[in-house]
This record gives structure tokens, C-alpha cells and sequence, in this order.
């Protein structure tokens, strides 16, 4: 219960906060920033959401649909973009666009163009934003798809199909309901993401809530307006939460069933090498692209080290211990996380009445909160009630520790479902105490679950951003703050080195969950949600 109370610590501080607000605040945010704040993050949102949706249904069914080239390498090198964060990818097409960039000397040197008349796309603003920020998460759109198309039962497409219906009319009268349930499960994934996005916006120079909360908080003594605005945006979250639940209820008889069996691969005929070209497109912006930028400026920084590069330490022994202190935070977050979502995960499970189930909610109330959210909650939490530990490790940790909870939470949940209650009792009745039983029968059966949900917790807690900047003691610098302290300075060539640390530290963990058998992302993914 403790665990649970402390969970949503935050959310009610928040809002208890901002309901304390004078009512000049309130005007002031109202009839100032809040319009135009809601109106560039529902556009986002939007924007986002329709082209990951889009991006990731096609590429889901060509790489399980059809005789596309390199199927099963596709299958997993298109999540990899999950390991890359999305404010890493807009540092790097900043560097690869920006007036004075990589692209723009290229350009001026074949041509011998002068400064200036290079004509470039402007990667700032709601473009780019929605660009940067779907490339970077359109795989949980494509993941959750990919696992329906291979699992789905096809008497009903091959009944349409015999009935006369065109291969275009069958998919969309028949597989895309079908594939509802589980698109609307990645769309969520996606809405909560864009509505929790800080660093990519701010790089961007895109105004959401986000960046006004952080501005707010930084800005002033007062938080009230930091807390006001956060409580709209969390207001903003609980739709999105409504709308996938009341879409996947109304899908659930589309659900799998026994009548499944394997598939015939669909012929392309001359449309396979447009579509081997579209995804290695996809795959080349979303990945090709930020890895080929940061590796060629980190391997320029380490052997050709400028005096800027020496002032932030990125080709000396800086980015390594900055390394180290994300990894050591990752490790430690993640342990911690799945070990306080154990409790009331169990509980709930064996005994899933009204408490038990009340207090898991309680523990999945960070789930609709962005992390700048989280951080801003316990900053005036610790400052408030527990000055000892305030501007400490532990905090930090904690505070990740309790950002990350829901996740662990959703994935611990599915692994211990997957136990059957049969085991325990088998175990039980062969003398076993209740301890014995859980120790010997249920823990080994849940570990490869509970190790998958570790692994992505610790990949979260790798590129947490907003929260490392908010709790973080003085002088423990992570990561992800060094890559955002170099690009708010507008430093970008001397964020790749780290960014691409990160990049690599991150991916190296992806790649293991998703290719060990018998763990798959596509489920974790799915009981997160």
C-alpha cells in the first residue's frame, strides 16, 4: 500500500497545487499561454499519431504480408529506432540542416554556392517535429501490428477473398478492424510519448506544455504556474487513456483464436523493390542518418579534438564517466522499480479484489504523467518534506525509480500472469509452504518476463531526460543532460559524442530482448498498454 500512496504522491501534489493557485494565475496562464499551448500540443499529437500510424501499419504489412526481401531482418532492425531518443535524432538532423551545417557546407562546396543561398528544409517547428518524433516511435505502432498480422486468424480475409473482394477491399473492410485493437494500443503508446516529449520540442523550438512547464518552473519562485500547467496537460493525457480502452473492448472480437495457421506470403510482382526501397527510406532517416552524423563527428572529436571539444570534455575522459553515471542510475532505477512493482503486481494477480486492484491503479498514476511532471512532483515534495535527501542520488533514484513504475508495473503483471495458479498448488499440495512454492515454482517461471521488463526499464531510464535534469545532484551529469546542456547551448557537434554513447549503450539491450527467444517485444510492449 505504501508503495502504491507514494505512486501518486505526485499527481495529487500537482494538482492540490495548482487548485491552491491564486485566481490571477490562473487568469494569467488562461488567457495567455494556455490557448496557443493547447493548440500546438493537439497538433502535435495529431500530426504524430497520423504519421506513425501510418508509417508503421504499412511497414508492419509488408515485412508479415508479403515476399518483401530480408523479411526477418526487418522484422527486428525496425524497432531499433525505439533505442534512439527523439531529442538525439533532432540534434542530429539539427547539425545535418541548420544554416551552417553539415549539409549546407557539402551543398557550398560541390557547388561553390555562397553562405546563405543553399536553399534547405527547415527542420524547426511542427514539421520537424513531427517528423524527428515519428521516426523515432513509429515502431510501436509497427511492433503491436507486426505481432496481430502474424497471429491473425485468416478465415475471415480468405472468406472476403472468395467472395470476390480485391486484395485493397479485403484489408480495408476486413484485416484493418481486425488490427484495431493492437494499433490503438501503439497509438496510445504514442499520444502519451508526443504529450511527454521535452527535449525534442525544446530543441526545436516547438512551444508545447512541456516547454512552458519547464520555463515556468525555471523561471519563477512561485511554481503555481509550473503545477497549473501540468494539470491541464494531464487532463490532456486521460482521453487518450479512455479512447484505447473503449477501442480495444469494442475490438475484442477480432482476437486470435485456435483456427490460426501460417500465411502465404503476398506477391509484390514490380511493386517489391518500391517497397524494399520505402522501408530501407524509413530505416535510413530514422536510423541510418543519426548513427552516420554522430559517428562521423564523434570519431572527428576523439582524433581531431577542437578547443571546444576539449572545454566539454567530449574526447577525453568526460564522456566516459558520464557514461558511467547513466548506466549506474539506469541499473539502479530499474532494480529498484521492478522490485517495488513486485508487491502490489502479485497481489493483484492472486488476489485480484477491489483493494488490490485500487492500488494497483494507484501504482500505474505516472503512467499518464509526463516525466517533467514526475520530476516537478517530487522536487517539491523532497524540497518541502524531506529536505535531507533533497538535491541527493537517492532522490534521483527514487525519482526515476517511481517515473518508471508504471512501466514496470504492466510488464511484471503480464510475467506473472503467466504463471498459472495451477503450479503453486501443484506445489502446495507436495508440501511446499507458501514461500517454498513462490520461490521454487513461481519466481523461475516469471523470471523471462521479469527480465524483459528490466531490460525496457532500463532503456527508458538510459534516455529519461526531463527528470535527470530536475532531481539530479550537483555535478552528476548523465547522458542525456550533457547532450541537452551542449544543444541548449547550441554546441550541437559537441552533443554527438555523447548522443552517440547513449545511442550504443542504449541499442546494445534492445537488440538481446528482441532477439532472445521465447521474450518478445511485441508482448511486452502490448501489456504496457
Amino acid at each position: 500500500m505504501a508503495v502504491s500512496l507514494l505512486a501518486a504522491t505526485p499527481l495529487l501534489y500537482v494538482v492540490l497545487r495548482a487548485l491552491s493557485a491564486s485566481g490571477d494565475v490562473w487568469a494569467r496562464l488562461w488567457l495567455g499561454q494556455a490557448p496557443l499551448l493547447f493548440t500546438n500540443t493537439v497538433a502535435l499529437c495529431l500530426s504524430t499519431i497520423g504519421f506513425a500510424t501510418v508509417i508503421g501499419m504499412a511497414l508492419a504489412w509488408l515485412v508479415e504480408r508479403t515476399n518483401l526481401p530480408c523479411r526477418s531482418l526487418w522484422r527486428w532492425a525496425l524497432a531499433l529506432p525505439l533505442a534512439g531518443p527523439a531529442y538525439v535524432v533532432a540534434a542530429c538532423y539539427i547539425i545535418l540542416l541548420r544554416r551552417g551545417g553539415l549539409l549546407d557546407e557539402w551543398v557550398m562546396h560541390l557547388t561553390g554556392a555562397a553562405q546563405a543561398q543553399v536553399p534547405l528544409p527547415n527542420i524547426y517547428g511542427l514539421g520537424g517535429a513531427t517528423l524527428v518524433i515519428g521516426l523515432c516511435i513509429f515502431p510501436y505502432v509497427f511492433l503491436l501490428a507486426s505481432a496481430a498480422l502474424r497471429t491473425m486468424n485468416r478465415t475471415w480475409e480468405e472468406a472476403a477473398r472468395t467472395s470476390g473482394r480485391s486484395a485493397w477491399q479485403t484489408f480495408r473492410a476486413v484485416t484493418v478492424p481486425m488490427l484495431m485493437p493492437s494499433v490503438m494500443a501503439g497509438v496510445l503508446l504514442v499520444g502519451l510519448y508526443v504529450l511527454s516529449d521535452f527535449g525534442t520540442v525544446a530543441m526545436l523550438r516547438y512551444q508545447t506544455f512541456t516547454t512552458a512547464i519547464y520555463s515556468q518552473f525555471a523561471g519563477q519562485v512561485d511554481r503555481s504556474g509550473a503545477s497549473i500547467l501540468s494539470a491541464v496537460l494531464i487532463v490532456m493525457t486521460l482521453p487518450l487513456l479512455w479512447a484505447e480502452a473503449g477501442l480495444t473492448r469494442r475490438g475484442q472480437r477480432y482476437s486470435t483464436n485456435t483456427l490460426w495457421r501460417p500465411q502465404q506470403a503476398l506477391a509484390l510482382g514490380r511493386w517489391r523493390w518500391p517497397a524494399l526501397g520505402f522501408v530501407c527510406l524509413v530505416a535510413l532517416l530514422a536510423l541510418g542518418v543519426p548513427l552516420a552524423v554522430l559517428g562521423g563527428l564523434s570519431v572527428q572529436a576523439w582524433l581531431s579534438p577542437t578547443d571546444a571539444d576539449r572545454i566539454w570534455s567530449v574526447g577525453g575522459e568526460g564522456i566516459w564517466g558520464y557514461g558511467l553515471n547513466s548506466l549506474v542510475l539506469a541499473v539502479l532505477a530499474a532494480t529498484l522499480s521492478t522490485m517495488l512493482a513486485f508487491a502490489p503486481t502479485h497481489l493483484a494477480v492472486r488476489n485480484p479484489g477491489r483493494l488490490a486492484q485500487t492500488l494497483l491503479g494507484l501504482t500505474k498514476t505516472a503512467y499518464a504523467l509526463p516525466g517533467l511532471i514526475v520530476g516537478l512532483g517530487f522536487v517539491m515534495i523532497f524540497n518541502q518534506w524531506l529536505p535531507a535527501i533533497y538535491g541527493t542520488l537517492s532522490m534521483l533514484v527514487l525519482g526515476f525509480a517511481f517515473r518508471l513504475l508504471p512501466q514496470s508495473v504492466a510488464t511484471s503483471e503480464a510475467a506473472l500472469k503467466s504463471v498459472s495458479p495451477s503450479l503453486e498448488a501443484a506445489a502446495r499440495v507436495m508440501g511446499c509452504s507458501g514461500w517454498t512454492a513462490f520461490w521454487r515454482v513461481t519466481l523461475p517461471v516469471a523470471t523471462p518476463g521479469l527480465l524483459a521488463s528490466w531490460a525496457l526499464v532500463f532503456i527508458t531510464a538510459m534516455k529519461e531526460l526531463p527528470t535527470a535534469i530536475l532531481l539530479r545532484p550537483p555535478g552528476f551529469d548523465t547522458l542525456p543532460v550533457r547532450i541537452w546542456a551542449a544543444a541548449s547551448e547550441s554546441v550541437y557537434t559537441q552533443a554527438a559524442p555523447p548522443a552517440f554513447l547513449l545511442v550504443v549503450l542504449t541499442m546494445a539491450p534492445l537488440i538481446l530482448l528482441y532477439s532472445r527467444h521465447g521474450v518478445g517485444v511485441e508482448r511486452v510492449l502490448h501489456d504496457r498498454v
